[in-house]
């Protein structure tokens, strides 16, 4: 970007506060990061090096960036909300270091979904996490640097890691149930930023993927939002400014809209217009007569009007995010048989009737999404770790 010549207008400067975070596609290098405190330090130069050798042996990234370009962003992404705070920074950097080593363990031994890989995958985790444990130390003592910082940064790592035989709900849960206050909120800063950047490289998702991509982040926001509830207030205070956990829940959440606006574009482009306006009055129908946007609900077979359509969402994706896959197409084939009748006089393909459903899917949780940004006091009840973790097969999976 050019350099203005004039000092920037009160205008530009709301601009720089309000506008959508972009990624880094390129690797950046370590001065790209002197803005913060934690550039200068021995502990973040080392683990920049390290991370960076690591990756060298990590694929690709789905959307074909270099994988290195993803803790670079999660690091940087801390830095822009303001984390001052060494071992945060530090830790985004690691955050998935030991997944994607195990994951290329996995794939190097070819071993299988179940409860024995599992086993292995759990030991050979913890070797893992061990033995960088022991590299941090033995790092710290040659730099002087005090022990426990290494500690803090090790826990924190560990919160971040999602074991191989852990459901995704397991692993986000062990983060907003932690009992320390310091440690849950450092590894919720952590995770927001990993969110942030995952959603902004979905350009090789199709319509269904993308929406489940997205959904992950609005657990996420939802649980972030009860959490700056608790901690903060509902009320917003402009005069006290804004911390970094809520800054990286604002920019989350904006990313998190633009890829739901992403999914509406891909559906649009299907020929699908003529029914949009229906679908849309229909879902703020919704909302408002039956609070749908409240909590998370269960599908009334018995309702013709296309708000039918919105009940049960959240239900749906929280099959997919289960692993129950057979309960998620069930749902899904509901929707689409009762749009195939609806519908009947447009004579729709059969990708344009799973155009709508992701058109609607992507428009409902976009619209949650605005309102967890903007609405102090609103959070979807019945869907937060606490509720949705005292189902039975939550907590872990033998695969």
């Amino acid at each position: 970007m050019a350099t203005l010549k004039n000092p920037p207008s009160r205008e530009y400067q709301a601009y720089q506060q309000l506008e959508h975070w972009k990624p880094y596609n390129e690797i950046l290098l370590k001065k790209e990061f002197s803005k913060s405190k934690a550039f200068s330090t021995p502990l973040f130069n080392f683990l920049y090096e390290k991370v960076k050798k690591e990756y060298q042996h990590v694929p690709r990234r789905k959307n074909d960036k270099d994988a290195f370009t993803h803790p670079l962003n999660v690091a940087m992404d801390l830095i822009k909300a303001k984390v001052d705070d060494e071992i945060t920074i530090c830790a985004g950097l690691i955050h998935d270091l030991i997944e994607e080593k195990v994951d290329i363990f996995k794939k190097k031994k070819q071993l299988k979904e179940d409860s024995e890989s599992a086993s292995i995958l759990d030991q050979y985790e913890l070797k893992i996490c061990t033995e960088l444990e022991t590299q941090l130390q033995q790092f710290a003592l040659k730099n002087k640097i005090p022990l426990p910082k290494i500690t803090e940064l090790i826990q924190v790592v560990k919160l971040l890691t999602r074991h191989k035989r852990h459901f995704y709900y397991r692993s986000i849960s062990s983060i907003f149930n932690c009992q320390n206050p310091k440690l849950k909120e450092r590894a919720i800063q952590v995770k927001l930023a990993d969110r942030i950047h995952n959603i902004q490289s979905i350009e090789c998702f199709k319509e269904e993927e993308l929406v489940y991509q997205c959904f992950k982040n609005l657990f996420i926001l939802n649980n972030t939002k009860k959490f700056l509830q608790d901690k903060y207030g509902k009320k917003n205070n402009p005069s006290k400014g804004i911390h970094p956990t809520e800054k990286l829940f604002k920019k989350c959440c904006k990313s998190t809209y633009d890829a739901f606006l992403t999914v509406g574009g891909m559906c649009l482009n299907k020929n699908i217009s003529p029914v949009v306006s229906m679908l849309q009055l229909a879902f703020h129908k919704y909302a408002w007569e039956k609070k749908g946007s409240e909590a998370v609900t269960d599908v009334n077979i018995s309702e013709n009007h296309p708000m039918r359509l919105f009940h049960g969402i959240v239900k749906k994706y929280d099959a997919k995010l289960h692993q129950e896959k057979d309960k998620f197409n069930f749902m899904k084939e509901q929707e689409r048989e009762y749009c195939r009748r609806f519908f009947r006089d447009y004579h729709f393909s059969e990708e344009q009737i799973s155009a709508i459903v992701d058109y609607k899917d992507a428009f409902a949780l976009r619209e949650i999404t605005a309102r967890l940004l903007y609405d102090p006091e609103y959070v979807v009840s019945n869907f937060s770790c606490s509720k949705l973790c005292t189902r039975g097969m939550v907590c872990m999976k033998d695969r």
